[in-house]
């Protein structure tokens, strides 16, 4: 840098300074993408009746991560159990069967017809 003449290492400086200014707004963008698609997963989550894990990309989007180990021990420790699981799944089911019949007749039919079966 002592061989370059004054406006030369102001040149440099400035061209360091905005190349490391853009790399930080890229990388700050990257994660409010990526918050920004956890909520909108959590919404989706939440419709479908897998509050448990939209809750946990809610704290995960606000960057709640202390609260979000403790939802993931909830989960873990909730889902251990039988009844828990059986009571998870038949909420998501319920949503899926009901949103399909409502929408396509031939599966609709195809259900009954199953659910007949049995």
């Amino acid at each position: 840098m002592e061989n370059l003449t004054p406006a030369m290492q102001y040149v440099i400086f400035g061209a360091a300074t905005l190349l490391a200014t853009v790399v930080v707004l890229w990388l700050y963008n990257r994660r409010e993408r990526r918050r920004k698609h956890a909520l909108e997963l959590a919404r989706l989550m939440s419709q479908w009746g897998l509050g448990w894990f939209a809750e946990a990309y809610e704290m995960y989007a606000v960057g709640d991560y202390s609260g979000l180990m403790w939802k993931a021990r909830e989960i873990v420790s909730a889902v251990r159990s039988d009844e828990a699981m059986v009571g998870k799944l038949w909420d998501v089911t319920t949503k899926v069967t009901t949103h399909v019949a409502s929408r396509d007749e031939s599966k609709a039919a195809e259900l009954r017809k199953l659910l007949g079966e049995r």
